[in-house]
């Protein structure tokens, strides 16, 4: 089995769980991926920050 494949199957088993189902995974996904919470929200604010400069020499940047 492809590691997409798997991928997909996952995504397709949270779409079948209940509103406090997917807000426990929520929770516990940092867990369950080996990182801490923190790790995450610093990582999210760092890819939020960076796409926030629109300035012409960033162009390079826009694809990704």
């Amino acid at each position: 089995m492809s590691a997409q494949k798997t991928l997909h199957e996952i995504e397709a088993a949270i779409g079948t769980l209940s509103l406090p189902e997917r807000l426990r995974l929520y929770k516990d996904m940092p867990q369950l991926i080996g990182r801490s919470a923190e790790d995450l929200d610093w990582q999210r604010l760092g890819l939020e920050n960076f796409f926030q400069d629109d300035s012409p020499d960033d162009q390079v940047y826009d694809p990704i």
